[in-house]
């Protein structure tokens, strides 16, 4: 199956920014400590061996895909911190398995692991394994982009290969035959004191970014001793399991990850990348387990079908059984043995059935995505295959009674992730589903919740994305036993010939008692049971045959809404009338693009950038006054990877065309590249003029240059956006606003996303959903929060969180997303946005109050607004009060 284009979503590039955010303040401030404190506010565990080196981690659950974003955080490395053209890189992945998927993917042109190095680099990128790395020249790095593929284990000198990356090769001696001194000081000599030719001092000389891919498994101290050899420019990781700072204990070699960013559940269902919740339904007897879970299996499949006939989308929910392993001392349901449970008693196909096991890999070379292939069923025991991966498992099957979640964990990974990354109209396929052989209920679920934290999930996620069947699924109880189904036993036939075919067809779960003329069936009957069945009765039975599966299947397994399924939640949207009807006021409404930034002053560039100090000016190790030892970490690096590429020679009008290669779309959006390259060539002369900075010196300057252009470039939007706006809510602008339900947003806990959720102990009845996000356990806001629940009126309120599926407003320069919204008693909405005392002179505040405000005004009384300042949460009484009155 080929991979998909797609672009990034929302919740990927905010984890980008995050770490573009974290690194521009790391050359800002020359030190990762003081810039993981300025994003985060948390501190920053510097590791051994590692000093100055930023090391943080981006925290990514199951189905978030690290992969597409680890290659995307290249290009965001390169401009916000390496400020080089020729990064080298470092991707490390846990196995073998791993490094070979990876490689594949950076090297097909069409993936979009490659396409996200291809959007920075053009084709000068140079991928390649740890082997082609022992024999690469000069010229490859020189060229562009390089990324090499391997296990960190490789890199170890008491590994047979690893030895190979330190021993000298005489095919890498081009790298070493002209050395500017600054850069020998930071090889490794041999005895007469010349660098030894090896890989490992090629890559200090390259001050690779490393990228590594599930850090758990790289966070021992023989890993850091590793890393901190190859002298990296920088350490990201990607994981859904960090080391948390409870599990930090440098005595024992265990150090917290400095976790940057985050990615919530929510927001990775929000985005339709994964299937949640997951249901769970349990059983204590493995045949009634396993017929659950084929009947189950067969209704996805017959909404699959419905499905395709919608939308055109194929697909073909597979089933993962978790089987027991062989013993010598009981007889155990290992792989084999369900596999004739499943062929003898289920009646189900051979080629629908395959084992992936340490010694039967009958998945290897499949291609599950396929519309002709059969495999419907797979039979493993711990876990697949490292890399496996299909989005066509749908259900997880759980043939032993499993206590511990490390049991559950990776099986449970494989059935999250939704197909082609797209929500169904049927919502049964959006879920995933989980059938437990258990005589405890609740230790089955808190088994799977535990799974489900071992994917990267919060414990406060997990807790409500575990749903005991009854909640969602119509002719499921929690334990006991399989329904029971009859039906009248035909006339005129042999009765006990019947009862022999019918018992061995089904396996024995479905019974015939000929002295009470009764057919029994437990549980619901499958596809494959009814032609099992037909098959062996003769035809004029077939009718009973047909009734039985009918009976059952009326129980089947059908959606349904809890009972306690929560009350409508819209809030009508700001419009602007027009002849078409009304359309969602944003920044359209206002700005006239393309803008002309030509005519903007190119002089404001003075305000942001500081010409470079002289080329002699290098960074030192200083011991400061309590007598540590301090390293000015960045400037050092920008130094040595100048150091080691040959600058080229430039033109006024090269340098101008990179600069404005250079700029982010989030710079660019509204300007044409001749009103950007028109504006940047002013900006060349001016520094000129106005600083004595030629055109050597701009070039040398030139990754600072752009951080200048874009923060001038922001101020001058600034300007030009908030003047809009302001034009655009006068009357005599001509934009008739109106705001009513025939555009509104309706609350959807499928859809309603987070960064953190809520840990606190307050039980918030009223909340819309089960989950609050981005609320702290204490300051102004939980207390505004708390006031809220309380309060009379409310009949039910959203923690309204800065996220895709969020009300917001447009304000001049984005999206004011209110920090609560109520639903009152009599049907009205109140939207309340609350500023402490220290931000209530914000900028910000004018335009979100009148924004608000006009909201408000337009609705015909049907919606309020309030900005409540230090606590004076009585204000919203006295609004409510004082509304009605009017």
């Amino acid at each position: 199956m080929s991979a998909p284009l797609f672009s990034l979503k929302q919740y990927q590039i905010q984890t980008l920014s995050s770490l573009r955010r974290f690194l521009e303040k790391a050359v800002e401030f020359n030190d990762a400590d003081t810039a993981f404190y300025s994003v985060t506010k948390r501190p920053y565990t510097s590791l051994p061996g590692l000093p100055g080196l930023p090391y943080v981690c981006l925290r990514i659950p199951t189905g978030g895909g690290k992969t597409i974003l680890a290659a995307h955080s290249v290009g965001v490395a390169t401009d916000s911190f390496l400020r080089t053209d020729n990064p080298t890189v470092l991707w490390f992945v846990p196995s073998q398995v791993i490094r070979d998927q990876t490689l594949a993917t950076l090297e097909d042109r069409a993936h979009p692991n490659r396409l996200a190095l291809v959007e920075r680099f053009g084709e000068n990128i140079r991928v390649m394994g740890l082997t082609e790395a022992l024999y690469a020249k000069r010229s490859d790095y020189d060229g562009g982009a390089v990324v090499i593929v391997s296990t960190i284990q490789a890199f170890r000198v008491e590994d047979t290969e690893g030895r190979k990356v330190y021993d000298p090769n005489g095919e890498l001696m081009d790298h070493f035959s002209v050395l500017p001194d600054g850069l020998r000081s930071i090889l490794e000599l041999d005895t007469n004191g010349d660098p030894v030719p090896s890989l490992a001092n090629v890559l200090r000389l390259r001050r690779p970014m490393v990228i590594v891919d599930e850090a758990h498994n790289a966070r021992t101290t023989l890993s850091f001793d590793t890393l901190a050899r190859l002298k990296p420019s920088l350490i990201v990781e990607f994981t859904a399991t960090p080391v948390t700072p409870d599990e930090h204990d440098p005595a024992r070699g265990n150090y917290a990850s400095n976790v940057l960013h985050h990615v919530s559940a929510a927001e990775l269902k929000a985005a339709e990348m994964i299937k949640l919740p997951v249901v769970l339904r349990g059983r204590p007897e493995p045949k009634e387990t396993i017929g659950d879970a084929i009947a189950w299996l067969d209704e996805l499949v017959t909404l699959a079908g419905a499905e395709e006939k919608k939308t055109g989308e194929f697909v073909r929910p597979v089933m993962l059984i978790q089987a027991e392993a062989r013993s010598k001392d009981r007889q155990t349901l290992h792989p084999e043995e369900v596999r004739r449970l499943l062929i003898e008693d289920f009646r189900v196909p051979k080629d629908h059935v395959a084992v992936a096991t340490g010694d039967a890999r009958e998945i290897d070379g499949v291609d599950l995505f396929d519309r002709s292939c059969p495999i419907r069923f797979i039979i493993t025991q711990q876990a697949l295959k490292e890399g496996w991966d299909c989005s066509f498992a749908y259900v997880l099957c759980s043939i032993a009674e499993q206590r511990s979640p490390r049991a559950v964990e990776q099986l449970l990974g494989r059935v999250l992730r939704l197909p082609r990354a797209k929500r169904k109209q049927h919502e049964e396929l959006n879920r995933a589903y989980a059938f437990a052989t258990t005589t405890s209920f609740q230790n089955a679920a808190n088994t799977l919740r535990d799974g489900l934290v071992g994917n990267g999930f919060e414990r406060v996620e997990a807790q409500a994305l575990v749903r005991t069947a009854p909640e969602v699924i119509r002719g499921l109880e929690e334990g006991g036993s399989a329904f029971v189904f009859e039906e009248a036993l035909p006339e005129g036939i042999d009765a006990n010939s019947f009862k022999t075919n019918i018992e061995t067809a089904t396996g024995g779960r479905v019974e015939v008692d000929v002295a009470t003329g009764r057919i029994r069936a437990r549980g619901t009957l499958t596809d494959y049971d009814r032609t099992a069945m037909l098959l062996a009765v003769p035809k004029e039975a077939s009718q009973s045959v047909v009734a039985l599966v009918n009976k059952s299947r009326g129980a089947r397994l059908r959606s349904t809404e809890p009972t306690d399924a929560p009350v409508r939640f819209a809030v009508p949207l700001l419009a602007v009338k027009t002849p078409s009807g009304p359309q969602l006021f944003d920044r359209a409404h206002f700005l006239d693009t393309p803008w002309k930034l030509e005519e903007s002053d190119p002089g404001s560039i003075l305000d942001f950038f500081v010409p470079p100090k002289p080329a002699g000016e290098e960074a030192r190790l200083d011991i400061d006054n309590g007598g540590q030892i301090t390293v000015d970490f960045v400037t050092d690096l920008h130094q040595q990877l100048a150091l080691a590429l040959q600058e080229r020679g430039w033109t006024k009008n090269a340098l101008v065309n990179w600069l404005d290669r250079r700029l982010p779309f989030s710079s660019r959006r509204d300007i044409t590249r001749i009103s950007s390259t028109l504006f940047i060539s002013k900006v060349l002369n001016i520094l000129e003029e106005k600083a004595n900075l030629g055109l050597e010196g701009a070039a040398r300057a030139k990754f600072r240059l752009v951080e200048a252009l874009v923060r001038t470039i922001a101020k001058h939007r600034e300007i030009r956006e908030a003047s809009a706006f302001e034009r655009a809510l006068f009357p005599q602008s001509g934009l008739e606003f109106e705001t009513n339900s025939s555009l509104e947003l309706v609350f959807d806990e499928s859809r309603y996303s987070y960064r953190q959720p809520y840990r606190g102990g307050t039980n918030f009845k009223k909340h819309q959903f089960r989950v609050i996000g981005d609320l702290e356990t204490s300051g102004e806001e939980y207390d505004c929060a708390v006031y809220i629940e309380n309060h009379l009126e409310t009949q039910a309120w959203v923690r309204n969180t800065v996220q895709p599926n969020s009300f917001w407003l447009q304000t001049s320069s984005d999206k004011f997303y209110p920090d609560f919204v109520m639903l009152l008693k009599d049907g009205r909405i109140l939207v309340v946005e609350y500023k402490g005392g220290h931000l209530a002179s914000a900028d910000d505040a004018k335009e979100k109050r009148l924004i608000g405000e006009l909201w408000a005004e337009r609705s015909a009384g049907k919606c309020l607004f309030i900005m409540v300042e230090n606590r004076e949460f009585e204000r919203i009484d006295r609004l409510i009060r004082d509304s009605r009155a009017g």
